[in-house]
């Protein structure tokens, strides 16, 4: 099924099983996109703990009812990190047990080719959500859903009703992309990108977390600089840092760090702004000249 972008499948998904007043799962820090769609679909997000190996299932086990769980469970935004094999089957049982709809955001997911989606896991329950922008070009904004068999009727219905529906030139060209093979060549192109962005990353600030194909990697700070002042003093620098509270669900529990996005740049910029990003971690808040 095939929405405008990304966001409208996200959103289709979430209105397809989640009725105004009602609750959604997600991880504690999760995409800001969910939390706007939550606040104009009217719904509330239930945080799920997360550790280094994605969303913790007992966490989601424990909580208070919810009617359906939007997860990222390969290249998280923003933490980067990709779930193992083995945290998927018990999540699996879990969202069994609990009958809960999976809404899996796989944007990312072009990029660890090597990683079955959740969808592998629990099939008969999962919405896999991607986008062609990220693994094309941001012009080709076509979104898509895939459903199981018996939910297509339901997603096709949300698709229609809320006017996500993806226009034909875009549902043409991403079909011909996937025909004749460039997407596949832009993929594996984008593929190897990563993998030169991480051996920089490794080399100028290995104390990033995330998995290597990731285009976004966690900082958490040295204690003596705060989230807010750090991306204040590297935007004086130049260079866009993104907060942890834009990611946290709950207001004033974000842990004290930040996202580095690593795609934009050329791979020279970039190494030099990891450079000065490390040189304004070692120093202090107080060396900052005052304007």
């Amino acid at each position: 099924l095939f929405t405008g972008n990304g966001r409208q499948a996200i959103a289709a998904a979430i209105a397809a099983f989640v009725p105004v007043g009602e609750r959604l799962a997600v991880e504690s820090l999760t995409y800001p996109v969910v939390k706007a769609l939550a606040s104009r679909l009217g719904i509330e997000l239930v945080p799920v703990e997360t550790d280094e190996d994605g969303l913790v299932p007992a966490a989601l086990a424990a909580a208070e009812p919810v009617r359906a769980l939007y997860v990222q469970p390969t290249l998280h935004n923003p933490l980067g990190t990709t779930m193992p094999e083995r945290r998927r089957a018990e999540l699996a049982d879990v969202v069994a047990r609990l009958d809960l709809p999976v809404i899996e955001d796989g944007i990312y997911t072009f990029l660890r080719d090597d990683v079955r989606p959740f969808a592998a896991h629990a099939p008969e329950r999962t919405v896999f959500v991607d986008s062609l922008s990220k693994r094309v070009a941001p012009g080709l904004t076509a979104g898509f859903l895939v459903p199981p068999p018996q939910w297509a009727a339901r997603l096709a219905s949300s698709v229609r009703s809320g006017g996500w529906a993806a226009s034909r030139f875009a549902v043409e060209a991403a079909t011909q992309w996937i025909v004749t093979g460039t997407l596949a060549e832009v993929e594996e192109a984008k593929r190897r990108d990563a993998a030169a962005r991480a051996l920089v990353v490794e080399e100028k600030l290995p104390g990033l977390r995330g998995d290597a194909a990731s285009y976004h990697r966690w900082w958490e700070l040295p204690e003596h600089w705060r989230a807010d002042t750090f991306v204040a003093a590297a935007a004086r620098h130049g260079i866009a840092l993104s907060p942890a509270a834009a990611f946290a669900v709950l207001p004033g529990h974000a842990p004290n760090a930040v996202r580095v996005a690593v795609s934009a740049p050329p791979v020279e910029t970039l190494a030099a702004a990891l450079d000065v990003l490390a040189g304004l971690a070692s120093g202090s808040p107080d060396d900052l000249a005052v304007d």
